[in-house]
């Protein structure tokens, strides 16, 4: 029962690392970005955050919507060089997209239809706010955490197979 034990100690400090969730860093309109007409890089809401925030975009959850973590619905804000007809009726327009997505003509803001995260056109005011919460990697804690636990493992197993020698 005791091996048990502290195997299933040891299995929860190895675990605890993989709990580590999304940190909320800052935030950003979509009009803060570089002015259009000098023909900015267009962003998607992942690669804005890592720009403003640093890391890269892979390291960034967007939420539209709060600070909330529980609220994170992975999308951002963009604005469309002209506009966005579609889903708008006037000015200012901003658009609803995947955190992940963007409209570049060769990665920039230059041509009707591209769209950006991070650039001071047709998506202007607080209404056009994105979210940025890191995807935490575990912290030193929980890494001497899970050494710890690595070494609790390698402990009983040790102790397991030295008692299940017997010379006589």
């Amino acid at each position: 029962m005791k091996k048990l034990s502290i195997f299933a100690l040891a299995a929860g400090l190895v675990a605890a690392p993989a709990m580590a969730g999304p940190v909320f860093v800052g935030s950003w309109t979509v009009d803060q970005g570089p002015y259009w007409g000098d023909v900015p890089p267009a962003y998607t809401g992942q690669e804005a955050a890592a720009l403003l925030f640093g890391g890269s975009a892979s390291d960034y959850a967007i939420s539209t919507v709060d600070a909330l973590v529980a609220d994170i619905d992975h999308k951002a804000w963009v604005s469309t060089w002209g506009g966005d007809w579609v889903n708008c009726s006037g000015f200012p327009c901003g658009t609803q997209v995947a955190e992940n997505w963007k409209i570049a003509t060769v990665g920039l803001y230059a041509s009707p239809g591209d769209q950006s995260a991070y650039v001071w056109d047709w998506a202007r005011g607080e209404q056009f706010r994105n979210y940025a919460f890191r995807i935490s990697a575990p912290e030193p804690a929980s890494w001497a955490m899970m050494l710890g636990g690595f070494g609790l493992v390698g402990f009983a197993m040790r102790s397991r197979r030295n008692t299940a020698v017997s010379f006589g």
